[in-house]
This record gives structure tokens, sequence and C-alpha cells, in this order.
């Protein structure tokens, strides 16, 4: 083989590496993204679940109270 189709091989190949570091590292990206809005969701319904929780155990308090009376 020549020097300069050894060369080429050399580029072709590196190209090719460098395309496939590209395509995961987008691939990581977008599955950090989808991780990150799972856990924004899962953060917001857990929020929702505590004030709801306060709210009905303010209720059954107030309840009591009235029973007590």
């Amino acid at each position: 083989m020549k020097e300069s189709e050894k060369e080429n091989l050399a580029l072709q190949a590196a190209r090719r590496a460098v395309r496939i570091v590209i395509f995961i590292g987008m691939f990581a990206v977008l599955l950090v993204m989808i991780d990150i809005y799972v856990l924004l969701n899962q953060i917001t319904a857990t929020a929702h679940m505590s004030r709801e929780i306060h709210t009905l155990q303010n209720q059954i308090k107030i309840l009591e109270d009235k029973l007590d009376q």
C-alpha cells in the first residue's frame, strides 16, 4: 500500500470515529434531558401530594374539633 492510501484510510477511520462519538454524545444528552424531565415531574407530583395531604389533615382536624364540641 502506498503512503497516501494509508493516510486516507487513517483519515476515514478518524472521521468515522468522530461521527460515532458525536452521535453517542447527542444520544447521551437526549437521555439526560429525559431523565431531568422525569425527575422534575416526580418532584412536582410529590409536592402536590404533600400539599393535598396537608389539606386533608387540616380538614380532619377541623372535623375532629367539631365532634369534640
